[in-house]
């Protein structure tokens, strides 16, 4: 694990700049960095054409040859775009605010005023850490991936300035409470991570691959590799999920070696990255909601990650949307009043005056982030009935192809009995707290008051019951939906919502 990146401390805000202020051009390693962004775009299908050739012919010396010539056509053309873009990018600021142009052919201009301005995020990238600069991405309120403004090449003396025309996007760390990730933590992140879909790329590559095999001439010998037996298969699929647990550990440890999180008066600073080393910026009140995220992982450990809603955030990778990499289930609560006691879970008292009454149970098992109450239980089989119907119908559809092992579909009986006992909601107070369990036991924490939108909904079958679900929208990746509520309970809900 590296040692902290030294990021340039906040100025003290200089005099207003003048209504017109010199045009500045990036640091000349942007251009390496946008000629490595080009020549990524190009890497993929210089992969297949190799990947193809090698597969259909073997190894055949002209196509290899023929391959490396395309690779150095397109790194000369990597390296040519990266130098027209850093050409035509220029930024310069002024009492309008920042502003940015770049572009030849189709040219864009770009000004964001200093009042909209909400953060200014610092990431060092292999190539950012190489030459000594920076990337600064210009956030505001609307931005999305990326920021507004993004300058991915700036020395630190011109990061501290635009730092220090806008101090308040910068998070004060003076009199805030800070935590950092330590070295066992890591280690139990990265090999709890279980971020299984992480192979689908994988499978993708190796369904490509096969198929072409599958249609050369010549190939009869690779073909003989594919399995033909059920055992055969079943030790195919453990190896990939092998693959995707070892990916998922290493990608963790590059995402999230040197995380910190960091409190001021009214942000979050959140501080991680191996390879490339990231500064998030995130004020309060565009935060939505909190996710606590009981992995299959780390489930049996009492483990959890806590990941944020935040507006602007929605395109940005799961890791930048991560509040904390790995909590103790029962320390949440201690965790959220420290750093965000606006979405720490509803009190675990009686409920006050005006709450939603509810007819279903309480419950808080051990560990558990907050006691909710759980659907009732002649919803129960609404919740085991599909898994156990989907099992049988695996087996038997299953038994014509595979044989015995068709047997194994019936491990999915009991996933619906478990969705039913991990299935729990509380709204009081204004806060809600809703818990649902797909692969990971989640549980979501939001004040009412932020939700995008709020769904009552009852099919045919529920109408029977006398049962609805509610659903609660807080943003893009983020909402909150308990299935099969006693009807009255989830129309009260609904109301008071």
């Amino acid at each position: 694990m590296t040692g902290s990146p030294s990021w340039p401390e906040p100025t003290p805000t200089p005099e207003p700049p003048p209504a017109t202020a010199p045009v500045r051009r990036l640091h000349p390693a942007a251009i390496a960095v946008y000629s490595a962004s080009a020549a990524g775009n190009l890497a993929l299908p210089l992969a297949v054409v190799l990947g193809m050739s090698v597969l259909g012919n073997g190894l055949d010396l002209m196509d290899l040859m023929r391959t490396l010539g395309y690779g150095v056509v397109g790194l000369v053309v990597a390296v040519i775009i990266g130098y027209v873009r850093w050409s035509t990018t220029r930024y310069w600021i002024s009492a309008a605010g920042i502003s940015h142009h770049t572009g030849l052919v189709s040219q864009k201009d770009t000004n964001v005023p200093f009042d909209r301005i909400q953060a200014l995020d610092v990431q060092q990238g292999v190539l950012q850490r190489w030459f000594g600069v920076q990337r600064v991405d210009v956030q505001t309120g609307a931005g999305g991936k990326g920021g507004e403004i993004s300058l991915p090449a700036l020395l630190p003396d011109a990061v501290a300035e635009l730092r220090g025309l806008k101090p308040s996007a910068v998070a004060e760390e003076a009199d805030g409470v800070s935590r950092a990730l330590t070295r066992r933590e890591l280690v139990e992140a990265a090999f709890t991570a279980g971020q299984l879909g992480i192979v689908l790329p994988v499978l993708a590559v190796i369904g490509q691959a096969a198929g072409q095999v599958a249609e050369e001439e010549g190939s009869r010998n690779a073909v003989q590799l594919i399995p033909d037996t059920a055992g055969g298969w079943v030790l195919i699929g453990v190896a990939l999920l092998v693959l995707a647990w070892v990916l998922s550990t290493l990608g963790a440890f590059i995402a999230f070696a040197g995380f910190t999180v960091t409190r001021g008066e009214d942000r979050l600073r959140i501080r991680r990255g191996l390879l490339q080393r990231s500064e998030a910026t995130v004020p309060l009140h565009r935060v939505r909601a909190v996710r606590v995220v009981e992995g299959v992982f780390r489930r049996p450990f009492g483990l959890c990650a806590l990941s944020i809603e935040v507006t602007g955030y929605a395109e940005e990778a799961s890791a930048a949307r991560t509040l904390f990499p790995l909590v103790r289930v029962g320390e949440v609560q201690e965790f959220l009043d420290e750093f965000l006691p606006e979405m720490a879970a509803v009190g675990h008292g009686e409920r006050p005056e005006g709450a939603v009454p509810a007819r279903d149970r309480r419950t808080r098992s051990a560990g558990a982030v907050v006691a909710l109450d759980r659907p009732p239980a002649r919803a129960a089989r609404r919740y085991i009935a599909p898994p156990v119907l989907g099992a049988l119908v695996l087996v038997v559809a299953g038994w014509f192809f595979v044989g015995p092992w068709a047997l194994l579909a019936l491990l999915f009986a009991p996933y619906g009995w478990a969705r039913w006992r991990a299935a729990g909601w509380r709204f009081e107070d204004g806060r809600l707290a809703v818990r649902t369990l797909r692969i990971a036991r989640t549980t979501v924490l939001a004040p009412a008051r932020y939700r995008e939108s709020h769904t009552w909904a009852q099919n045919v079958f529920q109408r029977r019951a006398h049962l609805a679900d509610l659903e609660v929208a807080f943003g893009k990746r983020t909402t909150a939906r308990i299935r099969h509520l006693d009807a009255a309970t989830a129309q009260a809900a609904w109301q008071a919502l």
